[in-house]
C-alpha cells in the first residue's frame, strides 16, 4: 500500500487516522523517516517509522459496503463467549485488535447482549469502550461525520440489535412453552 499525506488509515491497536505528514523524526535519538497518523477518536498522533510499516498492519479503510457490512453485525445474534471472564475477555480483545470492523462489531454486539443477562464488568467495559473507539474513528472517516455521531450510531445500533434479539429469544421460548 502507497502512503501519503492525506490518506485515511487504520491501525488495529490506536484506530482510524489520517496521515498528516511523512516526515524526518527523532526516535530513541536517530532520524527515521516516519507516517504521522492523527488517529480521529482520542486525538492521539502515532509515529510510524516507514521502514516499519509492514509490521504494523496499517491498512486502508474499508469502503462504505464493507462499513453497513459490519455495522449489521451489530444487529445479528450475539455469539456465545467463555463462560471464564480471562478468556471471554482475551476472545474479545482479539477481535477488537484484529482491526477488522466486523470483528469489532461482533466485540461490541456479544458484550452488551452479555450485558443484559449479566452486570458488566470493569474489564468488559474497557474493552467495550476500545472496541467503540475504534469502530467509531473507521464509520467517521468512511460517513465524514464526527467521531460522537459515529459512536451514537454504533450504539443505537448494538441496542436495537440486542433489542432485536432479545424480543425474539423471548418469543421463542414462549412458543416452545406453548407446544409442550
Amino acid at each position: 500500500m502507497k502512503y501519503c499525506v492525506d490518506g485515511k488509515v487504520v491501525d488495529p491497536i490506536h484506530g482510524a487516522g489520517v496521515i498528516t505528514e511523512i516526515s524526518n523524526q527523532r526516535i530513541s535519538g536517530e532520524m527515521h523517516e516516519c507516517v504521522v497518523i492523527e488517529i480521529v477518536v482520542g486525538k492521539k498522533r502515532v509515529l510510524v517509522p516507514t521502514e516499519n510499516l509492514d509490521e504494523a498492519e496499517l491498512r486502508p479503510v474499508v469502503s462504505r459496503s464493507e462499513l453497513e457490512e459490519a455495522l449489521n453485525e451489530l444487529s445479528c445474534k450475539p455469539d456465545e463467549l467463555p463462560k471464564d471472564w480471562r478468556r471471554r475477555i482475551e476472545k474479545l480483545k482479539e477481535r477488537v485488535h484484529s482491526g477488522e470492523p466486523k470483528e469489532v462489531a461482533k466485540a461490541i454486539r456479544d458484550i452488551i447482549a452479555r450485558s443484559i443477562l449479566n452486570k458488566m464488568n470493569p474489564s468488559e467495559k474497557r474493552v467495550l469502550n476500545e472496541a467503540v473507539n475504534v469502530l467509531a474513528g473507521e464509520v467517521a472517516l468512511v460517513k465524514n461525520i464526527s467521531s460522537e455521531s459515529a459512536k451514537e450510531i454504533i450504539k443505537k445500533s448494538a441496542r436495537l440489535g440486542v433489542q432485536k434479539n432479545v424480543k425474539k429469544s423471548s418469543e421463542g421460548k414462549s412458543k416452545a412453552g406453548k407446544s409442550s
